[in-house]
């Protein structure tokens, strides 16, 4: 099973929005991030950058 940790903007800790993110979708703006234990977040933004080897995804908020 890949794991994500979902940043905003940039690759650092104090930008981690998520961590043990499982789905990703994108809708009407905004991205839906939901983790292991099923708890979901949306963020106004766009995904720019997925690494799902090195387990990080990056969020560009609006």
């Amino acid at each position: 099973m890949c794991l994500s940790t979902v940043y905003k903007d940039t690759k650092e800790p104090a930008s981690i929005l998520m961590k043990n993110v499982t789905s990703i979708e994108c809708r009407d703006g905004k991205v839906i991030v939901t983790d292991l234990m099923e708890r979901q977040l949306e963020i106004e933004g766009t995904l720019e950058r997925a690494e799902l080897v090195d387990g990080f995804v990056i969020i560009r908020s609006n």
